[in-house]
């Protein structure tokens, strides 16, 4: 998945250890939706137990990511349903939404 390479890339790459950091705990957290998506058998499932993985420190602001976290998650359930056409572009652009607005909330908590 382009999205994994990405963050493969920044995780081992970037002069910035925030951004490196970050890299690996997204990787960390896209691994665990992985599994959960071959565990669970419902896309219900899948969006109610992935909104809470950790996307922010203790999950206390994540309900401020919400909106864009279960399009992220809808894209991820299409991608790894063997039955789905898997569309990587959605995954991509999910994510892009999700890490604008995520790097927004945090640079507020500064």
């Amino acid at each position: 998945m382009e999205l994994i390479q990405r963050l493969r890339g920044i995780a081992e790459k970037s002069e910035s250890y925030f951004q490196q950091f970050l890299a690996k705990e997204d990787l960390a957290r896209i691994d665990k939706l992985a599994e959960m998506a071959r565990q669970l058998d419902d896309k219900e499932s899948f969006l109610k137990e992935g909104l809470y993985i950790g996307w922010t420190q203790n999950d206390m602001r994540t309900h401020e990511l919400k909106d864009e976290i279960v399009p992220l998650l809808e894209s991820l359930w299409c991608y790894y349903d063997p039955e789905s056409k898997a569309d990587e572009q959605a995954v991509l652009k999910a994510w892009e939404a999700f890490e604008e607005k995520r790097m927004k909330t945090l640079i507020h908590c500064l």
